[in-house]
């Protein structure tokens, strides 16, 4: 159960955010085994003062398009399946314009017991774990 993030300047056209939370919950489906309709996602723009994203660090050349999208997600993915994860953002990401550079991707996991979906009811309440290394 994934919830992404996506922080992007403000400028960036709404079109190329979309192409961006496509690209991430279609490489989650793809390398993660999210279900298809597993798709919760969010977009703050930010204007250029409040968007401090160092150009260079480390070993990139950022452009003002450079975006941070921000993946919060069930444990239990295997180091490969993160991996591929970040490779598939990228680069659909890139085939649709992106500079490779400007795509930032960070995780972070938790635990079932840790999300309420509906009616204040544990996720982990009902949960019954998912095979999540499956995938590549």
């Amino acid at each position: 159960m994934p919830l992404t993030r996506l922080s992007v300047p403000a400028a960036l056209p709404a079109a190329k955010a979309r192409i961006l939370l496509d690209a991430t919950h279609d490489a989650l489906v793809e390398t993660c085994n999210v279900p298809p309709k597993d798709r919760f996602q969010l977009v703050t723009r930010f204007d250029p003062d409040a968007m401090i994203i160092d150009p260079t660090f480390p070993d990139v050349r950022r452009t003002p398009e450079a975006v941070i999208i921000e993946i919060l997600f069930l444990d239990g993915r295997t180091l490969a399946q993160k991996a591929a994860l970040f490779r598939k953002i990228a680069e659909i990401a890139m085939d649709a314009g992106f500079a490779g550079d400007d795509i930032m991707v960070t995780l972070t996991e938790n635990a079932p017991t840790d999300w309420s979906v509906g009616y204040g009811r544990s996720y982990g309440e009902s949960h019954e774990p998912v095979a999540l290394s499956d995938a590549v």
